[in-house]
């Protein structure tokens, strides 16, 4: 390999990690030791977060991990040149051949020889993105690649499909929470008699076995309005019941699973939960309030760091402000759809911070002497990061200011406590009688 190129690949995976801790700091990271492997692979994810998403599994693999893409980003001749060297495939879909017969055979055989070779490859096998929380359904292109390399092989062979399920409480917020799961591998030489009988029911079958896969290692609602309950039912219980990361995962899931079964058994029942539940959510919206501040007032330690704090966030904000905000200028100006959203400030924000940083600190060199520079640089990432922890106290403080002065309190804690009693008997491994 290239070292230039596997340098700089190296250099800009530590800065997707750094923005991906940034952008979404309640992470929650699940078996990544499956991922630990070095030998040929498919490394395969839901689609929730556009450009996002390949970003978020690959810079979890230790090898460097090359991309099956869509034909269309490579039609300009300065992009055909950027994803052909670094690391891209094109794979045609429907859209981009312009009503042409789609013609993928030398993008298969092309991926077939790479994995075959002790390469990893991304692929998103729903074959496009949508910011639900929900795993759609797997295209078999995935399963015919990985199931051709083997088959290549005799089935002899290691190579192994790399699942991993992500979910993302709000793709585009800042500073929501998200999850990656990886689950253990898909070994393809266990599919070698059912591909022997016949390859087409051996790639479906791999295809749903999948996406069965990434679905148990991803939250998978039905469609907006069980996502909006599940999305409430986990608030109140983190805010309720807090447990860590990954046995909130579990609890979630087991969560949506257990309500699905009370609305088939109970749907009246089930249905004047979801009253009530968007009844509560308007009243919080309408009170401009958040479900932690009806829980009880921020601790003393949010108000002290919400007051003391105040200075080193001023000179944090001020000092971040244009790697910032520019990002955020970017997405509001071009009236992007919404689900690029955090890609684009994220990728732009992988340009501006480290340029307005080195711009900043060879001004302080400049009007006060490189002794400054140094201290000054250390201080901009760090001073950024305790303003943003800043903003979050203050938000809590507001919140709780804004409960006690709204005069709902008493009633949206009335409406909280009813809600709570019929959503806790759901979150455990037995659904209880509600």
């Amino acid at each position: 390999m290239n070292p230039i190129k596997y340098l700089i690949y190296q250099f800009l995976k530590l800065l997707t990690k750094i923005s991906f801790r940034v952008y979404y700091p309640a992470a929650t990271r699940i078996g990544l030791q499956h991922l630990r492997y070095r030998g040929g692979s498919i490394l395969v994810s839901n689609h929730p977060n556009t450009l996002l998403d390949p970003l978020n599994a690959a810079c979890r693999v230790p090898k460097v991990v090359h991309f099956l893409a869509n034909a269309s980003l490579f039609q300009t001749p300065f992009t055909n040149w950027f994803f052909n060297t670094f690391y891209c495939i094109p794979v045609e879909r429907p859209q981009d051949t312009k009503g042409k017969p789609i013609n993928n055979k030398g993008a298969f055989a092309k991926s077939q020889r790479f994995i075959s070779e002790g390469g990893c490859l991304y692929i998103a096998p729903e074959g496009g993105s949508d910011m639900e929380r929900r795993v759609r359904a797997f295209k078999t292109g995935t399963a015919r690649i990985a199931l051709g390399a083997a088959a290549n092989a005799g089935f002899d062979t290691e190579l192994r499909i790399l699942p991993v399920g992500l979910t993302y409480d709000s793709a585009p917020s800042f500073r929501s929470r998200m999850t990656v799961h990886a689950a253990p591998p898909i070994l393809l030489r266990d599919y070698k008699s059912l591909y022997e009988e016949s390859p087409k029911t051996a790639a479906k079958q791999l295809t749903e076995d999948l996406e069965q896969a990434v679905r148990d290692c991803a939250i998978d609602t039905r469609g907006p309005e069980e996502n909006a309950l599940a999305l409430l039912a986990e608030e109140m219980l983190r805010n309720s019941h807090p447990l860590d990361g990954e046995a909130h995962f579990y609890r979630a899931k087991q969560w949506i699973a257990n309500f699905r079964a009370w609305e088939a058994q109970a749907p009246k029942a089930a249905a004047a939960f979801a009253v009530a539940a968007e009844a509560y959510r308007q009243a919080l919206k309408e009170a401009r309030t958040t479900d932690q501040a009806v829980v009880g007032p921020p601790a003393a330690l949010k108000w002290g760091k919400a007051i003391l704090g105040a200075p080193l966030a001023l000179y944090g904000a001020l000092n971040n402000f244009f790697p910032a905000y520019l990002p955020k200028l970017a997405t509001d100006k071009a009236n992007l759809y919404i689900g690029y959203t955090a890609t684009v400030r994220v990728l732009a924000g992988l340009l501006t911070f480290p340029l307005f940083y080195a711009l900043q600190a060879w001004a302080v060199a400049a009007l006060g002497g490189s002794t400054w520079a140094l201290p000054y640089l250390v201080s901009l990432p760090l001073s950024g990061w305790a303003a943003l922890g800043w903003h979050q106290a203050f938000l809590e403080v507001q919140a709780a200011r804004r409960l006690k002065h709204s005069g709902q309190a008493s009633a949206l804690k009335t409406q909280r406590q009813a809600l709570l009693e019929a959503i806790l008997p759901l979150a455990h491994q037995q659904q209880a009688t509600v």
